[in-house]
Order: structure tokens, then sequence, then C-alpha cells
């Protein structure tokens, strides 16, 4: 009985043996696809690896097929590496792929320094061999050198240009009384978690055509609007007299943070013609500060937009609208006014500082969101009262607010409305106004004055009358 056993087993084993050698053929004209035909990686730094980006091979045949060869055409002196279906190899032989089956092949580049400042275009292709078949999928990248800095100090002043990108891994610290000026066209790459310290002061002199940009070093299209991809830049209360004139600052944890607090002897900031959008915190978090701002738009915060605890504040042809919660809903306001701010001493209490709003003021600017109040005002703790003082005041604004905020006081509020702007695509970041923005000549003359170009470099004089916020409505004309 065991050897009738035994024989069947056999004949079943040698059944399915013959039925996989008669499925497997060798036909020439069967051929493979692939999901794309070319592997494509956005600019990818020297030295620094790249994301993985993976394609699919399919047998879309009625046969199995044996590709006999899946090779980096490049061998070993390529830039690219190759996975195929899960090993690691420059080239594969002899892979077995049944008929309406699939494998993945996944790919990777690092690119050597190139010495020089513009992009090298950097080729390679994977060539498939299949019963005499030769077919290649194209590999493709921008490779770009870069200034690279990890864990790095300014001990003396210092310029950065535009000729090739910088990129921060950990922190670039910036040394007390150390001046740190960047200009127009620059480009900073933070990778995750890296911040711009500056003890000294921060000069940024972009320009309306080359702005100078603060972002993460994962420039995939996905990253494009991420938040929370790298940390931010950081005024201690030792620095003050930054100025940043014409910059990009987006997708980080915070775009400004000003803690513990700033140092009252001086002017903190200057920030004008600038956008910072895309924070996973704030876009400015300042305490005690001294900060004028000009036509600049900050936008999109998990918590508030803009958070001023004490000091003194200008905002004029401002746009400050929060529009997040894509991923998470977020936790304040666009605007957070307070006459006092908390912080943690070495020992761990948290100590409460009182710290007068001098004087704030927020003049032909939008502030509004997706909260039914995008403004609080806050000037007492649990209750207590908080006796520094409290000054604010919104002029020619848009403010979005609720039925129970009371804005009747002119001496803090005058010529107020609470309509939506009308932005053309808020959750697109798209802040300009729409035809039909109440925002629309309501503005002040003297304020556009200040401001008489807009984000896009648009006059505010030339019609009716300044559109409030960051952006001038420019309609077509017949």
């Amino acid at each position: 009985m065991r050897y009738i056993s035994f024989f069947i087993i056999v004949g079943i084993s040698s059944f399915f043996t013959f039925c996989k050698k008669d499925l497997l053929s060798s036909d020439p004209s069967l051929k493979l696809h692939f999901s794309a035909d070319t592997v494509l990686f956005d600019t990818v730094f020297a030295s620094i690896g790249s994301s993985t980006r993976y394609f699919k091979v399919y047998n879309r045949n009625n046969s199995d097929l044996i590709i006999s060869s899946i090779e980096l055409a490049g061998g070993s002196s390529s830039p690219f590496r190759i996975n195929v279906d899960g090993e690691a190899t420059e080239h594969a032989q002899n892979v077995y792929l049944r008929r309406n089956d699939s494998l993945f092949v996944f790919v990777e580049v690092t690119v050597n320094p190139i010495n020089e400042n513009a992009p090298l275009l950097v080729l390679d292709s994977i060539v498939f061999e299949t019963n005499g078949n030769i077919q290649n999928v194209k590999l493709l990248a921008w490779g770009q050198d870069v200034h690279l800095f990890i864990s790095d100090t300014l001990f003396s002043s210092t310029i950065f240009t535009a000729e090739k990108p910088y990129l921060i891994y950990n922190y670039l610290w910036v040394y007390p009384e150390v001046e740190l000026i960047i200009e127009s066209g620059a480009k900073l790459h933070f990778h995750n978690g890296a911040w711009l310290f500056v003890d000294g002061r921060l000069v940024i002199n972009g320009q309306p055509v080359n702005p100078v940009t603060f972002e993460g070093d994962r420039l995939e299209p996905f990253y494009r609007d991420k938040p929370g991809q790298w940390g931010g830049i950081w005024l201690s209360e030792k620095s003050h007299s930054n100025t940043i004139n014409w910059a990009v600052i987006k997708n980080a944890i915070a775009g400004i943070n000003i803690y513990p607090y700033a140092n009252p002897d001086f002017h903190t900031l200057s920030i004008n013609h600038s956008i910072i959008k895309n924070m996973s915190y704030m876009a400015i978090d300042a305490r005690g500060a001294r900060i004028d701002a000009g036509n600049s738009l900050f936008a999109n915060a998990k918590e508030m937009c803009i958070s001023l605890a004490g000091g003194k504040y200008r905002f004029t042809h401002c746009t400050i609208a929060n529009y997040w919660g894509v991923y998470v809903n977020r936790t304040g306001p666009a605007l957070l006014l307070a006459n006092y701010f908390l912080y943690r001493s070495n020992t761990g209490e948290i100590i409460l500082s009182e710290h007068g709003m001098e004087e704030t003021s927020f003049n032909n600017s939008i502030i509004y969101g997706t909260r039914a109040n995008e403004i609080e005002l806050i000037n007492s703790y649990y209750g207590q009262q908080i006796n520094a003082s409290f000054n604010y005041r919104f002029e020619n604004s848009l403010i979005r607010v609720d039925e129970s905020f009371n804005y009747s006081n002119s001496n803090n509020f005058l010529n107020i409305i609470t309509d939506n702007p009308s932005f053309i695509d808020p959750y697109k970041n798209n802040f300009e106004l729409d035809t039909l923005s109440p925002a629309k000549d309501f503005g002040a003359i003297n304020f556009a004055l200040e401001y008489p170009f807009d984000l896009n470099y648009n006059s505010r004089l030339e019609d009716d009358g300044p559109d409030i916020g960051s952006y001038e409505r420019k309609e077509l004309q017949n």
C-alpha cells in the first residue's frame, strides 16, 4: 500500500511539472509590459541618496516566461541601484514570471559631486532580455551639487549666493554678532528635523522674480506641500535687527520661532514681501518681540498661523489665512494676541511672564480661515486678569469672528468687514482674490503707499482703490 501511495505522489508531481513546462513559452513574439517606460527622479543632491522609486513588470501573455536577464546597463559604475523582486542586484538572471503575473523593480540613485553649479542630467537603463527580445526602462535623474552643512556653526559673517543650493543636516548655527546674508535666488534645503539657529543676524535679500527659498530636501511632487519636513528658523534672545525680503519659507515645523523671548532693547525683525506657509506648528511664534511685516502671506498651520505674546507689532497688507485640516484638525485660530507668555525654567518649572502688548496693528489686512473665530485676544490666565498693557488695533481689514465677538470699539477696530474674502482656492494655497471679493478696493490709500506692489508685483495704485491683503486683484482686459 505504501508503494502505491508513493507512485501516486510521484505521478501527481510529474503531472504538475509537465503542466508547468507546457505553460512555459520561448516564443520570441511574447513581450513584457511595464508600468512606466522611464523612472524619473527630481533633483538629487550630490552625495545624498534619493528616495526609492519603483515600477512593475507585467507578463500579460497566456504563457509563463523566463526573463533570462534583467541588467543595470551601467553595471557597478552606475549611480543607480536596483532591487528585483526583493533582491538587490546589478544583474538578475532566469527570473520566472508566470502568465498574467507581475514583479516589482525598485530603483535608487546617488550622484557623485560634479563640481558644477548647474544641474547635471544622469542617465542609465535597465535592460530586459526575454526569448531573445531586448526591452529597456530608462532611468533619469538630475544631479545637483550643494553646499553641505552638517551640525555646523558660522563663526564669521557669511554670504549665501544663488550659484548652487545649500543643504543643512541637523542644524546651522549663526554665532552671536555674526551676520548671515542670503542673496536673491538662493535655495536652502533642510533635512528632516534640521533648523537654522540664529544668535547673530539674518539678512535675506530676495527679489520679486528671485525670492530666497527655504524648504525641505524632499523635492518629489508628493512633498510639495507637506508640512513638518524640517524644523524652521529660530531667532534667539541674542538675535536682533533681522530683515527678510522676498522669501518663501514652507513646509517646516515653525516658520519663524522667537523663543524664549526677544531682546527688548532692539528691533527684532522686518519681514516684507514674503510667504510662510504649511507649518505643522506655527508660521510665526513671537514673544516680547518687535516685528514689522508688510505685503506678506502667512498661511496654514496646525496651531496658530501667528501667535504674538507681548511686544510691539505692525502688519500691513498681510493675509493671515488658516485652512489647515487636510491631515488633522488644528488647535488654534489664525491669529492669537496675548499680553503674557509661559516658559519652562531650567528646573522644569512653568513660569508666567507678564509682557505688555505695547502697540499692535493690522492695517489693510485679511485674517480668515475655517474656524468661526479666527482671532483670539487673551489677557487672563485661568480667569486671573493680567495687568500688563494690551493695545491692539485693526484698521481697514477683513476678519472672521462670530456674533459673540465684540468689535464695536473704534479704538480697536476701525472700518472692519467680516464677509468671506473669496480666495480663489485656499485649499490649494491660492490666496489671491476672486473677482467678487469684498476685499477689493477696501484698503486705505495711506497704507497702500507703503507697499505699492503686491506679492505678484502688481500695482495697488492703478484702479479704484487698493485691495486689502497681500494680493491685488487684476481683472482680465477685453
